[in-house]
């Protein structure tokens, strides 16, 4: 599969960002300005690791400054790992940090994923606006992610 956007033709640096939600993978590349250029859509039930992959490898990983993958759950950000996920059981436990970094060679992080859209609405978002604020999130499930002083919160 061809990649949308060839490191070529790439003039401002561009990042992949990931929900990995309960129903539905998202998939975006994402300029430094914030500009959503790229939008992938897909179910996230069986086989969501090789989703995650293909969805990656679509948006052109090779051109990008890095991946960020937000997921419901806790979140284990030194090893990389989902440890508890009331909705993506099926990734608890697996290195997807690792597995993805070694796949496509580009930094990767993850976070929990209430936490990563309130990140979003501080850095880009309403978020700017406020000093603190908590952005609620209602999806599969529902979860909550702190913004304090500059940047968001790890907990309230």
């Amino acid at each position: 599969m061809s990649e949308v956007f060839p490191k070529k033709l790439m003039p401002k640096k561009y990042a992949i960002g990931i929900d990995l939600g309960g129903t539905y993978l998202r998939a975006a590349l994402v300029s430094d300005e914030g500009e959503v250029s790229h939008k992938i859509k897909k179910p996230s039930s069986d086989g969501v690791i090789e989703a995650l992959g293909e969805s990656i490898a679509e948006l052109g990983a090779a051109g990008a400054a890095g991946i960020g993958i937000g997921i419901a759950g806790l979140v284990d950000r030194k090893k990389g790992r989902v440890s508890v996920s009331p909705n993506m059981r099926a990734v608890e436990g697996i290195e997807i940090v690792k597995e993805v970094r070694d796949r496509f060679g580009v930094r990767v992080i993850i976070e929990n994923d209430a936490n990563a859209a309130a990140l979003g609405e501080r850095s880009r978002g309403a978020g700017r606006e406020f000093e603190n604020f908590v952005l609620l999130t209602l999806g599969t499930g529902i979860g909550g992610g702190p913004g304090r002083g500059a940047r968001p919160g790890r907990a309230v």
